[in-house]
């Protein structure tokens, strides 16, 4: 019979694509059922090619194995061929999964496969060992002496191959990595680079799980590497491993400086580039604290820079000269921003990931002088070009546009896949965010101008077209709330946005704009006052469109038209005439009307907020058509002033002839005073917690006493005996069960009061009866371990009451200090901008007579990542006593001050550790020796 090699499989494959559906199928079942006779046969060549065609359909097509096929594989890996046996190994890790018992039969085979003297059959086992490895922890355990055998092979093939299956290996079985340690830091000292550079990678993911402190003791040997390697990618590496090992071992920076800016300034290769800057940062060797720090810091941005600025340049090279940058820009702020101009121009690039690292790092370098300009840029990117003014391509139409774009037969135009990315929802949203974020970066430290941020605010939402609405809200309302300078201009410019029909009908598309919306009815409610026209507000506000917005909107809609309204009726009251009079009742009418779609609607607090309001103005409505308008202008009024309130209403509507009746309805003040009795400030960190408890006041008191139930106090009740004592009256007469019941009564008040004064002997007689009596009883559950343990008497536990009155109170900030420290920050910040910033609240309100709390202090322990299980559980300090270090290893032992005092030579000092016993078989000396050893000594 005719077999299929895997060749004719793929020919017949290929062949079929062009088929339908059905007949690709139907030669894949064909396909499979052959297989599977050839699994099932004897023939182990035609098993090995069987086991090879399975494995590269299961490649191609989300089929199963077929059954028993782990076990066809443990057959072909113990073929005696090698080329079968390489089919095996490489069909092993598809056929084995964690619930595959045939791996059990795979050790003997393995191990026998790795101890043989024929030098290419390892390899083969250790080609699969790092997936079977991690399977059966049992497996590691069994195969880890044999790879620590071929550590030392001749062969640098195995050598490299067991270095890498080390780490599944311990990763399996966590108490190997102490005995094996030791074998794998001889291999950093390895003649061939290809193993050096194998442990160097074992070691490193090592130190990722663990942390560096197990592998400070391999810095001499990596120290050795850095500075006598020529490969590149051993080198990132090793610097890698440096930037783990420097934080905990700070003296290494010193040594570390030479190769280091060696490298930076030679390397043409940007990836080892970024690999030794990050390690500086990390290492502490760019702190501005550092006599070198200031000049290695100038090396590495103009490295970077020289990058930035080639236009024709890689565009790998302008992404990592961008990540590196947004590293060194928290210690050297201002070297970076010598290339604010090339950042920028990264922001059109037309790769996406370069635009992102240009964002990170124009957010990152924002300060005062800056700040505008930035957001301007930013701001730029999300208005609308005048060439394209359509809507906004969805997230597919925007992937479609850049892949056709990178495709090679697409004509690759730069400015059309930037504008692409420009339009892209989830850039716009991030370009959006980080603009919000610069402004409020640290409660606006960095902004002048706060008319310039409620107008960038405003564009924001107009133009993002991203869903930021909540932020925006957030900021205006923060803004307007702690700067009262800006609070007229904000009115201002609000007051327009209220009115905007179109804005408002795109807001109920749910892109965002209702938050801006909900900000202005807020804002223009809240200080009506800074109103050019209340009445147009008051129309905007209550638009014909409203009821079809979100019900938040409405709710603030409402409440906001009450206070424009009473602050409107309070200030007319100042210049009342007839006109007047007539405009006031056409505007209570025109809010009624307003109002009535809101009477009836299913939302409980806005049904609610209507009918409070409509009630309120019938009363100002009927106040009004009692009222009589004046024939001639009346004298200006206060705003403020409220005369006759005391008498409430009842004269509104009196004689205008009459001094002391104004001239205008009392009703008018009605809805003023209840918005404007406190003055609304923001609230300061964590000020509900710096409230104080009042004097007198114990939380910890029932409020009733018991929890409701009237428990009585026994003390009390001892000196009402003593003085008065009462019996409660248990009745008389009824049957015979009633006179029990008052006979059982009387005697348990009287056991009761027989043990308020018994002595311990006669509580532990009691207790002893009662434990008798209960280990006779057959329904009682008795443990007999209750007699050999002693009852703990919960009468003898010590009362202690923790009294805090002797600790020092902490002392109360004062005004002064606060204004001292506050001109010295002013002093300080007044070098480097000489422009005062803004006033406005930046703390926020606190009760009175507290102090700001401190903010929470972060607890970093990111340094050394400990772990309860697992290998990063295995502690090598232990074993590193009884390894002597190579090299100048005292150099990380000897501490600063000492070698001020002593000098040292530059030999090897040995590392004192305590003494292993070591056990030796001595041997019987026989009488012949000892008199062949007396001669010899005369």
């Amino acid at each position: 019979m005719f077999e299929r090699t895997l060749q004719d499989l793929i020919r017949g494959l290929r062949a079929h694509k062009a088929s339908s559906k059905a007949q690709e199928d139907a030669f894949l079942s064909e396909a499979i059922v052959e297989i599977r006779s050839e699994l099932k046969g004897k023939d182990m060549a035609l098993k090995a090619e069987g086991v090879l065609k399975i494995c590269y359909l299961m490649m191609l097509y989300p089929i199963p194995a077929p059954p028993e096929f782990a076990f066809h594989v443990v057959e072909v890996m113990s073929s005696p061929r090698y080329h079968l046996k390489q089919i095996g190994y490489l069909a092993a890790p598809m056929a084995f999964s964690g619930d595959t018992e045939e791996v059990v039969l795979t050790v003997n085979g393995i191990k026998k496969d790795l101890m043989s003297p024929y030098v290419p059959l390892p390899p083969l086992p250790l080609t699969a060992l790092p997936h079977l490895l991690s399977l059966s922890p049992s497996l590691s355990t069994t195969l880890h002496p044999d790879l620590l055998h071929l550590l030392t092979h001749s062969s640098a093939r195995i050598r490299k191959r067991a270095v890498l299956c080390l780490l599944p290996c311990w990763e399996a079985f966590p108490e190997g990595l102490r005995e094996g340690f030791p074998r794998l830091r001889e291999r950093l000292q390895d003649s061939d680079q290809g193993v050096v550079g194998a442990t160097v990678g074992v070691v490193m993911e090592l130190a990722k799980r663990q942390g560096g402190k197990n592998y400070l003791p391999l810095a001499p040997e990596l120290f050795s590497i850095l500075t006598g390697s020529s490969n590149n990618w051993m080198l990132i590496k090793v610097v890698k491993l440096f930037a783990i090992l420097t934080p905990l071992e700070p003296r290494l920076v010193r040594k570390l400086l030479p190769p280091i800016t060696s490298l930076i300034s030679s390397t043409s290769a940007i990836s080892l580039l970024y690999e030794c800057v990050r390690t500086c940062i990390v290492g502490g060797m760019l702190d501005p604290d550092r006599a070198e720090g200031e000049a290695l810091a100038r090396v590495c941005v103009e490295k970077l820079g020289g990058y930035l600025r080639d236009e024709g340049g890689d565009q790998n090279l302008r992404y990592i000269a961008l990540l590196a940058m947004v590293k060194i820009i928290p210690t050297h702020p201002a070297m970076v921003a010598e290339y604010q101009d090339e950042i920028m121009q990264s922001l059109d690039d037309p790769d996406v990931s370069i635009r992102m690292r240009a964002l990170e790092l124009v957010t990152s370098m924002v300060d005062r002088d800056n700040l505008q300009t930035i957001a301007d840029q930013l701001l730029s990117h999300l208005a609308p070009s005048e060439t394209n003014t359509s809507t906004l391509p969805s997230a597919v139409a925007s992937l479609t546009a850049i892949a056709n774009q990178l495709s090679s037969t697409a004509s690759k135009d730069p400015a059309i896949t930037s504008t692409s990315v420009s339009l892209s929802p989830a850039y716009r949203l991030l370009l959006t965010q980080r603009l919000l974020s610069i402004i409020s970066t640290d409660t606006y430290i960095n902004v002048t101008d706060f008319e310039w941020v409620i107008s960038v605010l405003v564009d924001l939402a107009y133009v993002s077209h991203v869903n930021v609405g909540t932020e925006i809200k957030r900021l205006v309302s923060d803004v307007v709330g702690r700067v009262k300078s800006a609070r007229e201009y904000a009115v201002g410019v609000l007051e327009k946005v209220i009115g905007d029909e179109d804005f408002r009908e795109r807001g109920r598309s749910g892109t965002g704009e209702d938050g801006l919306l909900e900000a202005a009815v807020w804002v223009c409610g809240e200080y009506s006052s800074y109103l050019s026209s209340p009445l147009s507000a008051i129309s905007s506000i209550l638009s014909p469109t409203l009821h079809l917005s979100s019900s938040t909107l409405i709710s603030l809609s409402l409440h906001a038209t009450a206070k424009i309204f009473g602050h409107y009726a309070a200030t007319v009251s100042s210049s009342w005439s007839s006109e007047k009079h007539d405009e006031a009742k056409a505007l209570v009418a025109s809010i009624k009307s307003g109002l009535e779609p809101f009477l009836t609607m299913g939302e409980m607090e806005i049904q609610e907020r209507a009918f409070e309001l409509t009630q309120l103005l019938n009363f100002v409505q009927a106040d009004l058509t009692n009222h009589i308008p004046p024939a001639k202008k009346p004298t200006s009024t206060s705003v403020n002033d409220m005369p006759d309130m005391e008498d409430g209403f009842a004269d509104s509507n009196g004689s205008n002839g009459d001094a002391s009746t104004p001239p205008y309805p009392k009703s008018l003040f009605l809805l003023e005073p209840l918005f404007t009795a406190h003055e609304l400030n923001a609230v300061a960190y964590k000020a509900q917690e710096a409230v104080r408890i009042p004097e007198g006041l114990n939380l910890d008191i029932e409020i009733v006493p018991g929890g409701g139930f009237g428990e009585l106090d026994l003390q009390d009740a001892e000196e009402e005996n003593s003085e008065d004592e009462k019996v409660i009256d248990l009745g008389e007469g009824g049957s015979e069960g009633m006179e029990e019941l008052r006979r059982v009564l009387r005697e348990q008040e009287k056991k009761g009061k027989k043990r308020d004064g018994e002595s311990k002997e006669e509580r532990a007689r009691r207790r002893a009866a009662r434990k008798a009596k209960q280990k006779d009883d057959p329904y009682y559950l008795y443990d007999k371990n209750d007699d050999l343990q002693e009852e703990e008497d919960i009468d003898e536990i010590p009362i202690v009451k923790l009294d805090d009155s002797d600790l020092p109170e902490e002392p109360i900030e004062t005004k002064s200090t606060s204004r001292s420290s506050s001109k010295i920050k002013g002093k300080t910040k007044s070098k480097k901008n000489p422009a005062p910033p803004p006033e406005f609240d930046r703390t926020g309100e606190l009760p009175e007579g507290t102090i700001l709390p401190p903010p929470d202090t972060l607890k970093s322990n990111q340094l050394e990542r400990t772990a309860s299980s697992g290998l990063a559980a295995v502690d090598l300090s232990s074993s590193f006593s009884s390894i002597r270090g190579s090299g100048r290893f005292e150099e990380y032992n000897v501490g600063d001050d000492e070698e001020k005092e002593a000098k040292i030579d530059d030999r090897d000092i040995p590392i004192t550790a305590t003494s292993e016993i070591e056990v030796v078989k001595v041997k019987r000396k026989k009488k012949g020796d000892k008199k062949k050893k007396d001669k010899a000594i005369e």
